[in-house]
């Protein structure tokens, strides 16, 4: 492209030029409001989400705290932990065996930050109704049931609102013009 005026036949200056292929078409309103639509529902799915798992744990541990069967069981194998670089400790997985009401289990227990020996008899609070999960006892008796666990979803619930509350205005005003 040269750099003389425009005249009525030439592009103006500051045009741009187009190397190779058509030019692009730019996406429709319409597009953004429906990929707009599908984050929000997503972004409520996963508040929902949120909800739900804070419930659940809170309920986990008023029930561990409450109702928790304390039992003494033995450890069967220790793993250690690496952290994301490989070079950094991270903790520990042990697995213990143990029976409850007859039946046989084999579980990771819970909460674990130092190495067991296999054999090691630990003091672990069993999930009455889930057997099958164990918590050490001391990390039962330092835990405590508390609402702080739904804080997080309700502040993404509260952004979530204000987003959509925003979105809705600004839909509302392009109607009306």
């Amino acid at each position: 492209m040269s750099l003389t005026p425009s005249t009525p036949e030439s592009p103006p200056m500051n045009a741009v030029a187009v190397v190779r292929g058509p030019q692009a078409a730019p996406v429709a309103r319409r597009t953004w409001t429906i990929v707009g639509a599908i984050t929000l529902a997503l972004c409520a799915g996963l508040i929902a989400v949120s909800f739900e798992s804070a419930s659940l744990d809170y309920a986990r541990t008023a029930r561990l705290k409450s109702h928790g069967i304390p039992a003494t069981v033995t450890v069967a194998q220790c793993l250690g932990n690496i952290g994301g670089s490989g070079s950094t400790p991270a903790g520990y997985t042990c697995w213990a065996s143990y029976r409850v009401a007859g039946v046989h289990y084999h579980s990771v227990i819970g909460a674990m930050g130092t190495f067991a020996s296999p054999g090691t008899p630990l003091r672990v609070v069993i999930d009455p109704a889930q057997p099958g999960t164990i918590e050490l006892a001391s990390a039962v008796a330092a835990s405590t049931p508390t609402p702080r666990v739904y804080l997080i979803p309700t502040l993404l619930a509260l952004a979530w609102s204000a987003v959509c509350a925003i979105a809705w205005r600004r839909r509302r005003r392009r109607r009306r013009s």
